[in-house]
């Protein structure tokens, strides 16, 4: 499994759990919507009753107090209530759509109280003006009006309990319903933010274990085990990385076994020759100045002129290994950094020979020619 795919892995998870908690969370927001409808709509129900039952005991209050007093200033909270209360009604019967048989009844039996209350106070208020407080009075006894404000106190206190029943969520309700799919929303980003950070683990952790045989593989590699093959891995997108880092040690043994060969064929014809040869690399300051040379390499001829062993000279440097070339030395850096040329008789060991120094790379070739 590659490293892309267990991203994706992980992002499809978190992505189901993010959209269960959307869901979720825009059920239960609509959910409370309703409940949050529902309570005001009895909330505004409850508010019209209250209201159509004190408009309902002014209205009564302004008629008998007019009747009891003859004075007409109490005409006007009658006056005023009575226009109001038909409407109040209205509104009630529109609040409590649809109805029920009970609530139809209750309403029908409420409108047909107020009409008949309407009738009989205009009727009491008229005798009133005419012929006097008993015979008004005597026509709201007669009329047994007289407790009409209890008996719709108590049928408007029934409408209100329908209310609540029929919607049974209450608006203290809606906060803390909100509480609770705030803390469910906040959970579910949670987990989605605890899936993602699993699933990147786990993807870099497995990434890493799938590179760690590429790395000991080209660490050997560097360190000249042009032998060493690192074995397949599971991990699909390192696979095509295993397969280019051993087409590359294949090829570096190739190109070894090549330049080994080369090798002992140049070393062959070097040590073959009847030349004193020497190679010797520049040793150079932080400044870039050149301040001694090092031998690379010594054929046999060169070992033998100076009666020294096969590898004498090799690794050695000049002042300490040759201090008769010496005096040579300033010309050896001229020869290095102008490309000049050097042909001259040396004595080697009592034996005569022509010493000739010339520029390679950054250093000298050394040949004794008797």
């Amino acid at each position: 499994m590659s490293f892309l795919q267990r991203l994706i892995i992980g992002l499809v998870l978190s992505c189901l759990v993010a959209g269960g908690t959307v869901y979720f969370v825009w059920m239960r927001i609509d959910e409370i919507q309703h409940s949050g409808s529902h309570d005001a709509r009895a909330e505004r129900l409850q508010t019209e009753t209250d209201r159509l039952l004190a408009q309902f005991i002014g209205m009564e209050t302004g008629a008998r107090s007019f009747i009891i007093t003859g004075d007409s200033t109490h005409l006007v909270l009658y006056s005023r209530t009575v226009g109001e209360v038909a409407l109040t009604a209205k509104q009630v019967r529109a609040e409590m759509q649809p109805l029920s048989p009970e609530a139809a009844s209750t309403l029908d039996f409420i409108d047909a109280a107020l009409d008949k209350k309407i009738i009989e106070a205009n009727q009491a208020i008229a005798m009133r003006r005419e012929q006097g407080i008993k015979i008004a009075a005597n026509v709201i006894i007669k009329g047994k009006a007289a407790n009409q404000a209890d008996t719709l106190t108590a049928l408007i206190q029934g409408l209100q309990r329908e209310a609540r029943s029929r919607y049974v969520k209450q608006y203290e309700s809606v906060p803390a319903q909100y509480r609770e799919t705030a803390y469910f929303l906040l959970y579910g980003v949670g987990t989605i933010i605890v899936i993602i950070i699993l699933a990147a683990l786990w993807a870099v952790f497995a990434q890493r274990q799938a590179l760690k045989p590429i790395i000991e593989g080209a660490e050997k590699l560097a360190l000249g085990d042009m032998y060493y093959r690192i074995p397949p891995g599971r991990t699909s997108d390192v696979k095509p990385i295993i397969a280019a880092v051993n087409i590359l040690g294949d090829r570096l043994e190739s190109m070894q076994g090549k330049t080994r060969q080369n090798e002992d064929v140049y070393a062959d014809i070097v040590h073959a020759t009847t030349e004193g040869i020497s190679v010797w690399r520049a040793v150079r300051n932080g400044y870039g100045q050149i301040t001694d040379f090092e031998c690379q390499m010594a054929n046999n001829t060169w070992n033998m002129a100076y009666r020294r062993s096969m590898e004498y000279f090799t690794g050695k440097q000049m002042k300490s290994s040759l201090p008769d070339f010496l005096p040579l030395f300033d010309q050896y850096k001229m020869i290095v950094e102008q490309h000049q040329k050097l042909s001259l008789p040396y004595p080697v060991e009592g034996k005569q020979y022509r010493l000739i120094a010339t520029k390679m790379r950054d250093g000298l070739l050394l040949r004794l020619q008797e």
